[in-house]
């Protein structure tokens, strides 16, 4: 049984229905058509005083999106002026037809008259669908065209394009006071458009009054991108200085949209069947705004398709309008309970973060639960940390970047060569094998080398260099100044150290660099690096607060000169190997060839100085000492037990040999003398005995009688005859 009602109520929606009825069978007469023509050109005074507002806003505070949002508006104009032309020409056509009214009214004779010129005078009829025909056509695609040109020249021919029409300007003028302007220029042109569109929204639901809604869509899209400006603003306010950055840039896709949506708009109306003597809707009429102007056409098509799930009328079930009635309550319980959830800030283990009050910062929060502001007054940012991954292996292996949230997390900055990766960590390194990734960076020559005509020239080196740094704590807020995002503070403080490191290198040699000096390299460097980094961030009065970061560690690996010239540094590098070894050889047959001589190296060095003291007395004169140092040297020798001693000591045998034979015929001869002075012809005798008897100790003697009759047989032999005849040994005896 249905509930009773009080006098005065009725069915929710039913009043809706029926004002909807008597708008929609309203009669098309000229007066209807009059107010719509008045209607339009209250629009084209709002779109123009609107579009105006905000055009000299974004020119004189430079913002780009005012100026964007300034041209849909204006285009909007354009709009308005076709829908009073046609409904203007609704009025006239209406009077025509008023009067074509009465003429048929008169009596048969003239009607038969007025019949044949019928043609002839419905000139606002002909008019009418001439401008349906052809005019509003050309209006939609000029408009549809205006919107994508703008759009694409605002938004530029690229993503460098893009950069260049971001609200640099009044970001800069932002932070000098100018948001207050911006926000309550942008809240006024979004209420007055909102309003106006909903007001000409709800005069179209009328048949007469339908054209209405393609001035009501642009008024409420004057209205959105006057909203996107105070919200651009309030969020920079808020520190979200990214929305309003890219605010023209997301204006301006939204105008090509709009312009592609009228294209569309206008070859989907060729093809859409329409009763006869209805009128087409002008392409320019955007479905995707008229949901915006009209939201409660929303909620009836979510209510009949409620209906036809169901198959009933839940719409009008006790839950549903109970549940209508509260659900504005419900809603904006749910949005607060949210927006105090905002509130509560939970910062991780591994993280480390900063409050942010109206994009002032107040305070650094450590790891734990933090009550804050709620948004947007109060925010908590922690720094990004950007980490590349290598997925997949061999040639299939792409990199992709990371985002983590955290600041005690150890970052690298390779400054020269790119890290290696796990194949090339794992492969042998060497100067001459091919890299593609080799970056070059300028050194002095080596100090060994010449001066030219033009000086000593520069040389190149090839060199691994990662820095591994960490945000240290309380710098969470300086680190965050370098720049917006990871990437720009991660490419800052690559340039800076890049900066560093083209700096330390050219002070030093490619010895030092690919040699032995690489440690004072790394120290200088990682002194440079820190200096460096202190003095970024100049505050209000120009001293530097720093990087607030820490460096870790400074490495320098695979150091090596450029792979065109590897080789002949290796050839250097053989050539003294070949040195050092013959050195080596050297020193190894100087010690043999001592030790061979001397008995051992240590006793030919005292010898080598004994000599040297020996050969400075004998320059000074000095007899005695001369004689005592050679004796010295000679002990030294014979004791030391090498070939020189043995020679010495069998040089000094053989002079004994000698002074003692010397000495026996000495003795020999005294006492031949002697004898001889005693028995001189005795001592004759026996000398002569002497001599016959050794001339003829070899031979065989006969003695035979002289008278005995002898005969003598000789058998001669020649003892070299033969092979040895020719030999040189036996020359002399032949």
């Amino acid at each position: 049984m249905e509930p009773r009602r009080r006098p005065g109520f009725c069915r929710p929606g039913f009043h809706d229905r029926h004002v909807l009825t008597q708008e929609a069978t309203m009669r098309a007469d000229h007066l209807s058509y009059k107010r719509a023509t008045s209607v339009s050109m209250l629009g084209v005074a709002i779109q123009i005083a609107l579009g105006v507002a905000l055009l000299l806003y974004g020119l004189l505070e430079d913002d780009r999106a005012g100026v964007t949002g300034s041209l849909l508006i204006l285009l909007g104009t354009a709009v308005w002026i076709a829908l009073a032309i046609v409904f203007d020409q609704h009025r006239r056509e209406r009077i025509e037809a008023v009067e074509y009214e009465n003429f048929a009214e008169q009596d048969s004779a003239s009607s038969s008259v007025f019949d044949e010129a019928a043609g002839d005078l419905r000139v606002a009829a002909k008019r009418l669908d001439w401008l349906y025909k052809f005019m509003l056509p050309a209006i939609s695609i000029a408009v549809g065209a205006a919107l994508v040109l703008i759009g694409w020249s605002r938004l530029g021919t690229g993503p460098s394009g893009i950069v260049e029409q971001a609200n640099e300007g009044v970001v800069a003028a932002a932070k000098i006071g100018h948001h207050g302007w911006a926000i309550a220029l942008g809240i006024g042109i979004a209420v007055i458009g909102f309003v106006f569109a909903r007001f000409t929204s709800g005069m179209a639901r009328a048949k007469v009054w339908e054209n209405l809604r393609g001035g009501s869509v642009y008024s409420v899209g004057a209205a959105i991108f006057g909203l996107a400006i105070a919200v651009g603003h309030f969020a920079d306010l808020a520190g979200f200085g990214s929305v309003l950055t890219s605010l023209n840039s997301i204006l301006a896709i939204t105008m090509i949209v709009l312009g592609a949506e009228i294209f569309l708009n206008f070859v989907l109306d060729i093809y859409r069947p329409r009763p006869v003597g209805e009128y087409p809707r002008p392409a320019f009429d955007s479905r995707l705004l008229g949901f915006v102007a009209a939201p409660d056409r929303i909620a009836e098509s979510i209510n009949e398709a409620i209906n036809y799930q169901f198959g009933y009328e839940v719409t009008s079930s006790w839950f549903y309008r109970l549940l209508s009635k509260s659900f504005l309550w419900l809603f904006l319980g749910g949005g607060l309970a949210i927006w105090l959830m905002t509130s509560l800030a939970v910062i991780e283990p591994h993280q480390r973060g900063i409050l942010l009050v109206n994009g002032k910062v107040k305070a650094e929060f450590g790891p734990g639960l933090h009550v804050k502001p709620p948004w947007p007054f109060g925010r908590v940012i922690v720094p990004e940390f950007v980490r590349t991954e290598r997925v997949g292996e061999g040639r299939d292996a792409t990199e992709k970047e990371v985002i983590e949230m955290t600041a005690t997390g150890v970052r690298i900055l390779d400054l020269a060569a790119e890290a290696l990766t796990e194949d090339e960590a794992k492969s042998v390194r060497l100067w001459t094998n091919e890299s593609l990734d080799e970056t070059l960076l300028v050194v002095q020559p080596s100090r060994e080398t010449g001066t030219g005509a033009y000086g000593r020239g520069l040389s190149l080196a090839n060199v691994r260099v990662p820095v591994f740094y960490s945000i240290k704590p309380g710098g969470v807020e300086a680190y965050l100044r370098l720049g917006q995002d990871a990437k720009t503070r991660d490419t800052l403080l690559r340039m800076v150290a890049k900066r560093e490191l083209m700096r330390e290198f050219a002070s030093r040699t490619i010895d030092e660099v690919i040699g032995a000096g690489r440690n004072d390299i790394r120290h200088s460097l990682k002194m440079r690096l820190t200096d460096a980094f202190d003095n970024l961030n100049p505050d209000v009065e120009g001293n530097p607060i720093g990087a607030g970061i820490e460096i870790l560690f400074v490495g320098l690996e695979d150091a090596s000169p450029p792979q065109d010239t590897a080789k002949a540094f290796e050839l250097v590098l053989e050539a003294s190997q070949k040195s050092e070894t013959a050195i080596i050889q050297a020193q190894q047959s100087r010690a043999e060839t001592l030790a061979k001589v001397v008995g051992s190296v240590s006793g030919a060095e005292k010898i080598v100085a004994a000599i040297a003291e020996y050969d400075q007395f004998r320059a000074v004169g000095s007899t005695q000492d001369t004689i005592e140092r050679e004796i010295a040297v000679r002990g030294l020798i014979e004791s030391a037990g090498g070939e020189a001693g043995d020679i010495i000591m069998a040089a000094r045998a053989d002079r004994w040999d000698l002074h003692m034979n010397a000495r026996s015929l000495a003795v020999e001869y005294g006492g031949k003398l002697a004898a001889y002075e005693a028995a001189p012809q005795i001592y004759e005798s026996r000398m002569r005995f002497v001599a016959i008897q050794e001339a003829i100790k070899d031979l065989r003697l006969y003695i035979i009688d002289e008278s005995i009759k002898s005969h003598i047989r000789l058998d001669l032999l020649d003892k070299y005859l033969g092979s040895s005849m020719f030999d040189p040994q036996n020359e002399g005896d032949m």
